[in-house]
This record gives C-alpha cells, structure tokens and sequence, in this order.
C-alpha cells in the first residue's frame, strides 16, 4: 500500500475535507508571505498531510492553483449575481459593487498575481477558461451597471473598460504593495481591518465622483 494510501486509510477524513484544506493552506500561505510562490511542503504542512494530497486531488501544484482560482472568482461572481437582482438603483448598486472589489483584494491580495502566473506560457483552453468564465462575467456585470446608470441619468458617459482598470487597479493597489505600505508610510507591514475601511470608503468616493452625473 502506498504512502498517501496509507495515510488515507488511517485518517479517513471526509473527501472534500482535505481537497478544501489544501485551498485554504494555499490561500493562506500566499496572504502571509505575500508572494504566489508558494511550494507544495509549505502548503501540506500547513493543511496537515501528505504533499502527496496534492498530486491526489488536483494533479499538480498547477492544478491546484487553478482550483483555488476557481473557487476564489466564482464565488464573488456569484455575489455579484445576486446583487444585479436587488431593487436598488444603479448608483447604489455600483457602490455595493465597488465595495465588494474593494473588500474582495483585501481578502484575496494575491488574486492578480494569480492570474498573470496562470495565463502565463498557459494553454488556449486555459486562457479561454480563466478570461471567459471568471473575468468577463465581472466585468460585463460592471458594465450592465454603468449602461443602467446612463439609461437613469445618474452616471455620466465613461468607457466601461477603462472604468474597469480604474476600480481594479485601485482596489490592487493597496493590498499588493505592502513594502511601499511599510517602507514610505510608516512601517505598516500589511493593511488591517481599519486601514482596509478608510481605504474601501476613500477609493469607492473616488470612483463614484468620477462616474456620477
């Protein structure tokens, strides 16, 4: 019997258990180092198995970066699917909007960084599958939101696409620069809840300013 059958059969955790422990160990990790170099040791032992675990449930370091991807973009797809069914007014719903942006980087700093590994030297199928599935429904979603404002005549003519780079590079900006954070202002090591808030309201008044008629 192998090693990691082994350890299956001794612990027998609940199946989806494990494969969410690693996702979580990944995430984890890549918030605290501040980096998505992160190696398989480092991640098994911090979710408390096997590296074998690794190759088990997801085939591959690679594959399991996909997975957590997936999992971190979808659920806020989600999220934003179900505030386009609010009956709010499309001011409202572009600030609910912007402030999920905003609290989801604070969350998930590194989800950028992802994406550029993940595209990089990436198959078609892959490239297709990440700018299909996860980028383009957010982004068409802020962009039914600016046309709505228009249509209302509360927002002012912007392009969406860049409307687009403006929220996700503010709301990149702060959270993926944590050694201007500490070197220039102040020697703050990472954002934290307090800092994450003046930051969420500051940026999202910003933007608001620039789309409202």
């Amino acid at each position: 019997m192998s090693e990691t059958r082994q350890i299956s059969a001794t612990r027998q955790p609940p199946k989806g258990a494990i494969r969410e422990s690693l996702l979580d160990a990944a995430s984890s990790l890549m918030r605290e180092m501040d980096t998505v170099e992160v190696g398989i040791l480092d991640i098994a032992a911090r979710a408390d198995v096997n590296h074998g675990m690794i190759r088990y449930y997801f085939g591959s370091k690679e594959g399991m970066m996909l997975a957590l991807l997936d999992r971190d973009v979808e659920t806020r797809i989600r999220q934003l699917n179900a505030l386009l069914r609010l009956n709010v007014s499309p001011t409202e719903r572009m600030r609910i909007h912007l402030e999920g942006i905003l609290d989801t980087y604070y969350q998930i700093p590194y989800l950028n960084r992802l994406i550029q590994v993940m595209v990089r030297d990436a198959s078609p199928e892959r490239v297709d599958h990440i700018a299909n599935e996860l980028l383009k429904p957010i982004a068409n979603a802020q962009h039914r939101i600016i046309n709505e404002g228009i249509a209302a005549g509360e927002f002012r003519k912007v392009d969406p696409k860049l409307f687009y780079f403006n929220t996700i590079g503010s709301a990149d900006g702060l959270y993926a620069n944590r050694f201007t954070l500490s070197a220039v202002f102040g020697g703050i090591a990472a954002a934290d809840n307090a800092l994450h808030e003046r930051y969420k309201r500051q940026t999202v008044e910003t933007l608001m300013a620039g789309l409202l008629a």
